[in-house]
């Protein structure tokens, strides 16, 4: 807004460069002064030329009545026919002043109302984008005004109101919904992918181009993979955006014992063709390396797409979904404790072999008489996917269920509403991947060094406490401190290798150690090193009992658990970044460079003369360089968005209501009793075969009329699961160039993106499918508890 000297008038005569210069100099002198500023009738000659302008005081005029209906909100009449104008004309573009009237009839708005007149009220393009930015990192609107009006010294200098920044927020979010959600997403993964080449994305479409599957991550969650990719949860419960798709996250452990992004996935289905095309492209993102060991929940579909995909991974099934499902099919059991403590968990949890495990179930069905349960029976058919009796050799972090996987769901949970868009919900992805990235940098920093030890003259307690995280140290240290109670009953030596027997007093539970003092090779039966990763109690106190012994051997330390779990793995992708100049870099450099030199400029009032006089210098620069560079800068405009735009056209999804999802106003209890006893038709699932089928028929792109060529050039058939079935149309990394990107996180799209930076409230209603809806499914290649 340009400042106006107190005594300025305007005078007949005077003369604008352009319109916008005579409007802004017309509301600067209106804020003065106390009143706000309407545009308004124009002249335009045969050319359509606009030959009079003329702006008129807010209170011009008379308000037409309206019809006495009622109204949601009545506005108070401020009109009261004033007579102050300023008219001007215009040639060739220069406006001349040629009536000018400065009486009102009204009173002027007070000095502390004046930040409020409508016309003086802008949000700058900084604003803007800082709004974008916050709301993005899951800041709501009102915190996000709040924070600028402080920073600012009050809302009187911010020049914009709390419903400005609302319907800033609301205007994006309205052009997100008109727009393509699918293909600004997909110009939004192009773009990720000229920054950085190993940006990896695939896509899965119909017939009729519509997205049925998606999947991406980013190059550090291929770095992340190559170090922890070892044990791998995948869970599918959580539902989120308009389009009703499922989302789909692969979460690992790093080696501060937390959870870590390798990539996301949109599903529209849950059918084992779509887990196949996602595990299949996964696998293929990760550089065709399977994980040791993958937890999921008991789906059927997704069972079979393992056995496709991951034929040589150890498929382990959620205890915590085992428990619930036990609930559900076995009420009258599962709620005895007698039956519940000592047989269903001692058989999930507590045997320690295999043939304990057949022992103690067949003392359940003799004692509670369960050999004719269907539900049990299909239970022990798989029981290697759920006991812990099972795959005791198979290396699983310590792991029982998905729930690690759930946890990184509930962090999404704010965006799940009728409203969120894919857009959206991938940028607030980003955002939470940089917060688990940041901790994991923290947590780095916090295992510098040796953890103090209890013990400072047990060599393998220090070495411990060298080597491993402090997250892993602590569960060491735990081990060594219970071998204390653990003591030798017997042993034997065969020639080379020694036999111990240890008990635990407490517990009266044996177990054997195998000890070669040669090789300083040691196993237990108990298996806590090959599930987790370290010694177990009953190993160490044979190891501490050798005096020969002073550190932890080498071959039982896992390189995923020390500080150095990264080192000597070859991370290129992150070098290769190129995010090219823009107007986002250059934002951010200016503010982190502007940080130092403000905290200068505030010491004292000669800092902060000093400061704003250079600021006024610089400020006055860039006007005068602007002015002279009008059309280079148009230019430069258009050179940042170049070769930016995804070639490639998908469409939304067809949207549907989920099952059971009700996006009305929430029911009272006596009113939710009420429908439950009316008698109706039964809710449906969603209904997407027309789309599944579609997928899995089709083997060629329809004929687009204006881009047939280049859905050719941008998908390709994947086989798998055998030659009769394909799954069409997945994008590889680094094939499509375009022009203009939607680029939520640069700030200089801000006002031209569709993209939605509104975060919505927390809504998770989709409950996670029975047991009956897997046993009525067409997939019959494995047996499941119904």
């Amino acid at each position: 807004m340009r400042d106006m000297e107190k005594d300025f008038e305007f005078a007949i005569g005077m003369v604008f460069s352009n319109e916008l210069e005579a409007y802004h100099t017309y509301v600067a002198y209106a804020i003065g002064k106390g009143f706000g500023v309407r545009k308004d009738n124009l002249l335009r000659n045969r050319k359509g030329e606009i030959t009079r302008r003329t702006f008129v005081c807010n209170c011009e005029g008379h308000s037409v009545s309206s019809s006495n209906q009622d109204k949601k909100y009545e506005r108070f009449e401020v009109r009261c026919g004033c007579p102050a104008r300023i008219k001007f004309k215009v040639h060739n573009g220069v406006y001349e002043v040629i009536e000018y009237i400065s009486e009102h009839n009204h009173a002027f708005i007070p000095e502390g109302q004046k930040h409020l007149i409508r016309c003086g009220r802008m949000i700058s393009d900084t604003c803007k984008g800082v709004i974008v930015d916050m709301i993005k990192a899951g800041i709501g609107g009102t915190s996000t005004y709040k924070f600028l009006a402080n920073e600012a010294g009050g809302s009187k200098n911010l020049g914009f109101n709390l419903r400005d920044c609302q319907n800033f927020l609301q205007t994006k979010r309205s052009s997100d919904i008109t727009g393509g959600d699918c293909q600004r997403l997909l110009n939004h993964f192009h773009c990720m992918q000229m920054q950085n080449p190993m940006f990896f994305h695939a896509v899965q479409v119909n017939q009729d181009g519509r997205l049925t599957n998606l999947f991406w991550r980013d190059s550090l969650s291929k770095y992340d993979y190559d170090c922890f990719g070892d044990v791998l949860v995948f869970d599918t419960t959580y539902r989120t955006n308009k389009h009703n798709m499922i989302c789909a996250p692969f979460v690992g452990v790093n080696h501060h014992w937390k959870n870590i992004l390798f990539g996301c996935a949109f599903l529209l289905d849950e059918t084992a063709e779509s887990f196949i095309w996602l595990f299949e492209v996964f696998l293929q993102s990760m550089g065709d390396k399977a994980p040791k060991t993958i937890f999921t929940d008991q789906d059927q579909a997704m069972a079979k797409a393992i056995r496709i995909v991951f034929p040589n991974t150890q498929h382990r099934l959620c205890t915590w979904h085992i428990g619930k499902n036990a609930s559900q099919n076995i009420p009258d059991l599962y709620r005895k404790p007698s039956f519940r403590d000592k047989y269903f968990f001692t058989l999930m949890y507590r045997c320690r072999s295999e043939d304990e495990f057949e022992s103690t179930w067949r003392k359940m069905e003799e004692e509670w008489g369960t050999a004719n349960n269907n539900w049990l029976r299909r239970l022990y058919e798989i029981r290697h996917k759920w006991s812990l009796a099972f795959g005791r050799d198979t290396f699983t972090c310590g792991i029982t269920s998905s729930q690690r996987s759930e946890s990184t769901n509930n962090v999404f949970q704010q965006l799940a509403s009728k409203t969120s868009n894919l857009v959206e919900f991938v940028n607030y992805y980003e955002e939470q991947l940089k917060h688990m990235r940041e901790i994991e940098s923290q947590d780095d920093y916090s295992s510098r060094g040796k953890a103090r030890v209890e013990v400072p003259d047990n060599s393998i307690l220090m070495h411990a406490a060298s080597v491993y995280t402090r997250a892993i140290f602590i569960k060491f240290n735990k081990e060594l401190i219970q071998s204390l109670a653990e003591h030798v009953s017997c042993t034997t030596f065969n020639g080379s290798i020694y036999l111990y027997t240890l008990k635990c007093m407490r517990t009266k539970c044996e177990n054997v150690v195998k000890y070669n003092p040669v090789d300083v090779s040691v196993s237990c039966d108990c298996k806590l090193f090959e599930s987790r990763g370290w010694l177990c109690r009953h190993a160490l106190k044979v190891l501490i009992d050798d005096i020969s012994v002073t550190s932890i051997p080498s071959s039982y330390i896992l390189k995923r658990w020390t500080k150095g779990a990264k080192e000597g793995i070859v991370n290129d992708e992150c070098h290769q970044t190129s995010p090219g100049p823009s107007k986002f870099n250059r934002f951010s450099t200016l503010m982190q460079e502007s940080v130092e030199l403000n905290s200068l400029g505030a010491e004292d009032a000669n800092t902060m003369t000093i400061l704003r006089k250079n600021m006024a210098k610089a400020k006055a620069e860039i006007a005068s360089y602007k002015a002279s560079m009008v059309v280079t800068d148009a230019a430069t405009a258009n050179d940042d968005n170049q070769d930016s735009m995804c070639e490639i056209s998908v469409l939304d999804p067809i949207r549907r209501k989920g099952k059971g999802t009700s996006y009305g106003r929430l029911k009272s209890s006596s009113e939710k009793k009420k429908k439950k006893s009316k008698k109706g038709a039964p809710q449906t699932q969603i209904e997407s075969r027309e789309l599944v089928q579609a997928t899995h028929n089709e083997t060629h792109f329809p004929d687009y009329s204006n881009n047939s060529n280049q859905f050719q050039s941008a998908f390709y058939p994947s086989n798998v699961g055998g030659p009769m079935m394909q799954y069409p149309y997945i994008m590889q990394q680094g094939i499509i160039n375009g022009v203009s990107p939607f680029t939520s996180q640069m700030l200089e799209y801000h006002n031209r993106s569709h993209g939605t930076m509104l975060s919505q409230g927390s809504s998770n209603s989709f409950e996670q499918p029975s047991m009956n809806e897997f046993n009525n499914s067409e997939e019959t290649h494995t047996n499941w508890p119904k």
